[in-house]
């Protein structure tokens, strides 16, 4: 099974910067882009984060990628109103070949920071969804955890201050170690297993290196997206693939 992260800020494709945030559009040769990447690499599951599930009131690229893709199934969560287009509802998706099983969505733990731009403008964190699927691959069960963890540096914090917030991804997946278990998306921490100890020696981190480009969030290229596979599962092969987004596409080939 080839599964992937990505982090597509929204199809707008510019940084969060919240003393010089600027309302965007929705970009068309975007959301092509996200169909030519699914169908280059032929991914078998696509989890995404900051993915717009409504785009005035239309799941316009959700169709797309089902009406273009292999990608016949879809379970998706928006959590809160776009900051980067007008019109638009985010959150985080799954896309996959094969049937989505006993789907639930839970929330990371919101600790409601608040920030005063430059400009006056105030924002306030938004909730941050978790999925988690069962699939079956020729009578192989596998279980699937997704998240986007908060963007702490925004708001001038950082995970360690809030790191209960992570509690409820820890105990999701506390919960299915027992399955053939793969864990992915963007943690928004480059030390993940210090925010979750119990999984530390329960999950390998199969990528293990910076994971964004450059300019993110003005920290250079770090580690904020992970695919974190247990025993059950063997790695084939890695992938990180360069796209519109501050964030790389991470993928895997794993059995």
């Amino acid at each position: 099974m080839k599964i992937a992260t990505w982090n597509i800020n929204e199809c707008v494709g510019i940084t969060c910067d919240l003393d010089n945030q600027k309302i965007g559009e929705i970009n068309k040769d975007n959301m092509g882009e996200i169909v030519r990447k699914i169908n280059e690499y032929d991914f078998d599951v696509v989890c995404f984060q900051e993915y717009p599930v409504l785009i005035n009131g239309e799941e316009t690229l959700t169709n797309q990628i089902i009406e273009q893709t292999s990608l016949k199934n879809s379970y998706t969560y928006d959590t809160y109103e776009s900051y980067l287009f007008n019109g638009g509802r985010v959150g985080v998706a799954i896309f996959s070949k094969y049937k989505l099983e006993n789907k639930n969505h839970t929330l990371f733990g919101n600790p409601n920071m608040t920030k005063v731009s430059s400009s006056g403008a105030i924002y306030h964190s938004f909730d941050k969804g978790i999925l988690k699927v069962d699939i079956d691959i020729d009578k192989k069960d596998y279980t699937i955890i997704t998240g986007h963890a908060m963007a702490f540096a925004p708001f001038d914090k950082t995970e360690f201050d809030y790191p209960e917030s992570y509690k409820p991804l820890e105990e999701l997946i506390s919960n299915n170690l027992d399955s053939n278990l793969v864990v992915l998306g963007d943690f928004n921490s480059e030390e993940a297993f210090k925010l979750m100890p119990t999984i530390k020696d329960k999950l390998k981190d199969v990528i293990d290196g910076p994971t964004t480009k450059e300019y993110y969030e003005k920290r250079g290229e770090v580690q904020m997206d992970y695919i974190l596979i247990n025993k059950n599962i063997k790695l084939n092969d890695t992938y990180k693939l360069d796209n519109f987004s501050d964030h790389y596409i991470i993928g895997a080939d794993i059995s």
